[in-house]
């Protein structure tokens, strides 16, 4: 398992005056707390190996609980946590409240641990 990543800076800058690989990470598990973008679930979803709902309308006690609730693995070896488990799971949104954010990314880090476990096994 791992990703592929593109640095930032180096691919904003013209093609012409770069020649920058992306870079290759090796992972046992990964982590999509990109937000918003949900950038690790989109790409599997561009595959069609996983499915993205969006997010829903603002509903603050509703969005705070889903949010923790459903960080988990939406895919073998890729945990969903905080917006990105709003988008992929068609969540309510939650405003500007961010309880939930620690608790969902503290689910992914045991869930993660946890896992990792397993495959040492």
């Amino acid at each position: 398992t791992g990703i592929v990543v593109n640095w930032m800076p180096v691919s904003a800058l013209p093609r012409n005056i770069t020649c920058v690989d992306p870079i290759a990470l090796e992972a046992k598990i990964i982590i999509d707390a990109s937000g918003h973008d949900s950038v690790a679930v989109k790409r599997l979803v561009d595959r069609g190996l996983a499915k993205w709902k969006g997010m829903e309308p603002m509903h603050v006690n509703d969005g705070e609980e889903h949010v923790v609730h459903k960080t988990g693995e939406v895919y073998p070896g890729l945990i969903a946590a905080g917006m990105s488990v709003t988008e992929t799971h068609g969540l309510a949104r939650m405003g500007p409240t961010f309880g939930s954010m620690l608790y969902s990314g503290k689910r992914a880090a045991d869930i993660t641990a946890e896992k990792i476990k397993e495959l040492e096994r």
